[in-house]
């Protein structure tokens, strides 16, 4: 976490020093809406956990998952299949999730939308296609495993190891020097095409 205050800080030092003071505001104002929630795990935690799995909002937690994809996976390709898998499982948690609350709808209603782009991560997801239309899910010993407090239990606690890890690591610096060094470009080459 303090790798992030200082990236920040280093952020907004870099566009004091170089006078892009809209920018600046523009980079303050942003903090405040942070989707990653300042890389805070309990927060992330509590975001997925505690509301957009209680709420369904699925489309935030679609957006959620893949704004970590993208943090975690462009320059680390060995973590891909780690994130893939606990993307999946978030997945199946919200799906578990809103049958138990008698929201089949919830399930249907994710399926049309991003039915497609699942199927092609991962054939394995035919199968739950079929999970809003089956009287008790919960007895089906492809799905039993999925509606146990063990299975809940270790997800939560995989999820926090993962992004503990993630974010006392390097990764997130990486992940935002890469972008600031492409942030930077982008003003150079904007204020070279206003200077001529």
């Amino acid at each position: 976490m303090e790798n992030m205050v200082y990236a920040e800080e280093l952020v907004k030092e870099f566009l004091v020093f170089r006078g892009f003071t809209n920018t600046l505001q523009a980079f303050v104002k942003e903090l405040g809406t942070d989707i990653g929630k300042g890389f805070q795990v309990d927060k992330i935690l509590d975001l997925v956990f505690s509301i957009y799995i209680p709420k369904f909002q699925a489309e935030n937690l679609i957006q959620l998952l893949r704004f970590f994809s993208n943090c975690f996976s462009s320059h680390e390709t060995h973590l891909i299949s780690v994130i893939s898998e606990l993307d999946i499982s978030i997945i199946r948690y919200y799906i578990i999730h809103a049958i138990q609350a008698g929201r089949k709808d919830k399930v249907i209603e994710l399926f049309d939308i991003h039915g497609t782009e699942l199927l092609q991560k991962d054939q394995h997801w035919a199968s739950w296609f079929a999970i809003p239309y089956i009287k008790a899910p919960q007895s089906e010993p492809k799905f039993r495993v999925y509606f146990s407090k063990e299975w809940s239990n270790a997800l939560h606690l995989s999820l926090r190891n993962f992004l503990t890890k993630m974010f006392n690591g390097t990764h997130i610096l990486n992940y935002i020097f890469s972008h600031f060094i492409s942030s930077c470009y982008h003003l150079n080459i904007l204020a070279f095409n206003h200077a001529n």
